[in-house]
C-alpha cells in the first residue's frame, strides 16, 4: 500500500511541476529558517567541543563588595577569588570540579624573536582541564604540581603559526620576554565557545590575598545543579556572617544557560526561550498556512478522484493516509533542500550568523562551525520533527475539509 502511495505521489509530482516547485521552495525556506535558529541555540547551549559539560555547569563570574562608612559607601566589583573557591570545594559536597579562568593580554614570541604576536592568555588552574575536555594532539594538560612553573598549553593554530608543526611539546616561547615551556598542544576551539576560545593557556601563580573578591571566573561541574547552588549559597552566607557589619557582599550564581542567554537569576527557561519559540513557530506555521492553501486548491481538483474512491469503499482514514504520504514525499524533498540551504548559510556566514542573540561576542578566535555543531543526534531529531510537523500542519486541514463533502457532490463538483 505504501509503495502504491509513493508511486502515485511521484507521478503527481511530475504531472504538476509548478505546484511541486512552489511547494519545494516553500518547504525549503521554512525548514532552512527554523533550522538556522535551532543551530544558533544549539551552539550556544548544547554540548560542543570542548564545553561538553554545559548541562551540568554552574557559573560564578561576578561578585561585589561594598563598604559603608560615615561618609559614603565604597563598592568594588570583580570576579571571585581562588581562596573562596577553595572554601567552596572543601564545604560543598555536590561540587565536582572548579575551573578558574582569567585572561590578560600579553606579547607572545618565539625564542629567536622571529615571530611575534599579541594574545589574550588564559590563566587557569589544574582542574580547568577536567571541566573542559580539550583534545590533546601532543603533550598533556598543566598539572597541579606545575602551577608555580612557567608552562603553557597552546593550540594547533598557534603551533603551526610559530613552529610549522603541531608536535611541539617540550619547546619554549616567550611571554612578555619570559621563557615558558610548552607542555601540551590542543585542537583549536571555535570562537562560538566564548569560555574556552583562545590560543594559549598559562599556569597561574594563583591565590591572591583577597578572601572573596578576585579576578577569576569560576565554572563548576556538578551532578545536582540545584543542590550545588543551595550549598554554594550556604557557604556564602556563612562567610559573610564572619565579616565586619559595615561590609556587604553579593555573588551571582548562574546555571550555564542563564549565563549563556544573559538572563536574570529569576528567569525561567520558558521565559528565556519563549520569544525565540514564537519566532520558530512563525518560521514554521506561516509557510505551513501558505502550503495549506496550495494543497486546498489542489484538493478541489481531486474531488472527483476522492468521490470515486469513496464510491468504491475507501474510508476517510485511507484517503487521509494517501494524501499525507503524498505530501510527506514532497515535504522530505523540500526538507533536504532546506537543510542544505541552512548548512550553506550557516557555514558561509558563521561569523555573523552565530553572533545573533549573543551578548558575549569577542574576537579571540574565528567563529567557525564544525561538524559536531551540525551533524549530531539532536540536530537530526529536530530535522525529522520539523518535517513531520510541517507535513501534518499543511496537509491535514485541507484533506479533512475535502472529505466533508459527500460522494455525489465530489463526483459532480465540476458540473
Amino acid at each position: 500500500m505504501k509503495n502504491q502511495f509513493l508511486r502515485q505521489a511521484w507521478t503527481m509530482m511530475k504531472q504538476h511541476r509548478l505546484f511541486t516547485g512552489m511547494y519545494l521552495i516553500g518547504t525549503a525556506v521554512s525548514i532552512a529558517l527554523a533550522m538556522t535558529l535551532f543551530i544558533i541555540f544549539y551552539i550556544k547551549l548544547g554540548p560542543i567541543y570542548p564545553e561538553y559539560n554545559r548541562q551540568r555547569m554552574v557559573v560564578i563570574e561576578h561578585t561585589q563588595e561594598s563598604e559603608k562608612n560615615d561618609v559614603c559607601t565604597m563598592t568594588r566589583g570583580a570576579g571571585v577569588s581562588g581562596k573562596f573557591c577553595d572554601l567552596l570545594k572543601s564545604e560543598a559536597e555536590n561540587i565536582d570540579k572548579i575551573a578558574l579562568l582569567t585572561r590578560d593580554k600579553r606579547d607572545v614570541e618565539t625564542l629567536d624573536k622571529s615571530k611575534k604576536t599579541e594574545e589574550y592568555v588564559a590563566n587557569v588552574n589544574a582542574e580547568y582541564w577536567q571541566v573542559f575536555n580539550y583534545k590533546f594532539v601532543d603533550g598533556q594538560p598543566i598539572t597541579n604540581e606545575q602551577m608555580n612553573e612557567n608552562v603553557v598549553v597552546i593550540t594547533t593554530t598557534l603551533a603551526m603559526n610559530f613552529f610549522a608543526d603541531t608536535h611541539v611539546a617540550g619547546k619554549s616561547l616567550n611571554l612578555d620576554g619570559t621563557p615558558y615551556r610548552i607542555v601540551g598542544v590542543v585542537e583549536t576551539a571555535s570562537g562560538c565557545t566564548p569560555i574556552t576560545q583562545g590560543n594559549l593557556w598559562s599556569a597561574s601563580k594563583f591565590y591572591e590575598e583577597e578572601e572573596f573578591i578576585g579576578n577569576y571566573k569560576a565554572y563548576i561541574t556538578t551532578d545536582n545543579i540545584d543542590r550545588c547552588i543551595s550549598e554554594i549559597n550556604g557557604v556564602f552566607d556563612r562567610y559573610t556572617q564572619t565579616r565586619p557589619k559595615n561590609f556587604t557582599y553579593t555573588m551571582e550564581i548562574e546555571k550555564y544557560w542563564q549565563n549563556a542567554l544573559d538572563c536574570d537569576l529569576e528567569t525561567t527557561p520558558f521565559e528565556a526561550m519563549g520569544k525565540y519559540l514564537y519566532i520558530l513557530l512563525a518560521f514554521l506555521f506561516i509557510p505551513a498556512l501558505n502550503l495549506s492553501g496550495m494543497i486546498s486548491s489542489r484538493m478541489d481538483s481531486r474531488l472527483d478522484e476522492i468521490g470515486i474512491r469513496k464510491a468504491y469503499g475507501a474510508t476517510n482514514g485511507e484517503i487521509i493516509t494517501q494524501v499525507l504520504w503524498e505530501n510527506l514525499m514532497l515535504t522530505i524533498a523540500g526538507t533536504i533542500l532546506g537543510v542544505a540551504l541552512c548548512y550553506i548559510v550557516v557555514i558561509t556566514g558563521s561569523s555573523w550568523i552565530t553572533a545573533f542573540f549573543d551578548t558575549r561576542v569577542n574576537d579571540l578566535s574565528p567563529r567557525e562551525i564544525n561538524a559536531d555543531m551540525l551533524l549530531n543526534p539532536t540536530v537530526i531529531i529536530c530535522i525529522v520533527a520539523l518535517t513531520f510537523v510541517l507535513n501534518i500542519a499543511s496537509a491535514l486541514v485541507p484533506t479533512l475539509m475535502a472529505l466533508k463533502k459527500d460522494i455525489i457532490q465530489s463526483l459532480y463538483h465540476r458540473r
